[in-house]
């Protein structure tokens, strides 16, 4: 049964992509790569930075509440982490705002090397920028991975960074090819992504290598590349 989930461990990425875990932490440490822990029931104060009368940036905090779910770690709390084994933090990242902190009387949050773990976006912002996959090899073949919003997606070795509209034909598409329906008719395809246009060439213009991404049957329907 596959579970499509959300992170991964640190163990299961080392698997995907067949690299150690001395070139991970790597990765980590220069912060090209963001490692996250799960948290549950954490005080959190989550706000985003701004202009000061001074021209220095101040806080302006949008939220307090009991926080569960995935914080990003900065990369000198990586860095600490594999080699005292253990943190407390106070500061995290998250993207949903310029900073996440422990507020009030919380304690500092314990976080351990195998609390680790890293988010599925994440796992695929760095394979797409890269080009690297599963088992460690040149995204060459067959394959296509995307980002959470589909705005960046690789298929068949070719890269592409999609406009809102193209990436919305691309997750339709991909989500039909997913439930067993990968033919769909291009017309309605592109009206629901909100088109003015309903010709995919016309929407898919900007992108020279679009028919590596997007296949016709020349009778007004279409489907990933899949194949």
């Amino acid at each position: 049964m596959h579970i499509d989930k959300s992170y991964f461990t640190l163990p299961e990425i080392l698997e995907r992509w067949q690299i150690t875990e001395a070139d991970l932490i790597y990765l980590a440490e220069n912060d090209k790569l963001r490692l996250s822990v799960r948290v549950f029931g954490v005080p959190m104060e989550f706000g985003d930075y701004e202009e000061g009368a001074d021209g220095e940036p101040c806080r302006v905090p949008w939220e307090q509440n009991y926080y569960s779910g995935l914080l990003d770690l900065h990369a000198r709390d990586v860095f600490q982490l594999f080699r005292c084994g253990e943190v407390h933090l106070e500061s995290f990242r998250t993207p949903k705002a310029d900073y996440a902190e422990t507020w009030g009387d919380a304690q500092p949050v314990l976080v351990m090397i195998g609390d680790l773990l890293l988010r599925r976006d994440e796992r695929d912002r760095f394979e797409i920028e890269t080009g690297f996959s599963a088992g460690g090899q040149p995204m060459e073949e067959a394959t296509f991975i995307h980002s959470v919003d589909y705005f960046e997606v690789r298929c068949n070795g070719c890269r592409f960074k999609l406009g809102p509209i193209q990436a919305e034909v691309v997750r339709a598409l991909h989500e039909a090819a997913q439930a067993g329906a990968p033919w769909q008719n291009g017309k309605a395809i592109l009206s629901r992504a909100g088109s003015k246009s309903l010709r995919m060439a016309d929407v898919f213009k900007s992108q020279k290598d679009w028919r590596h991404l997007i296949r016709s049957d020349r009778r007004g329907g279409y489907r990933l590349n899949l194949d």
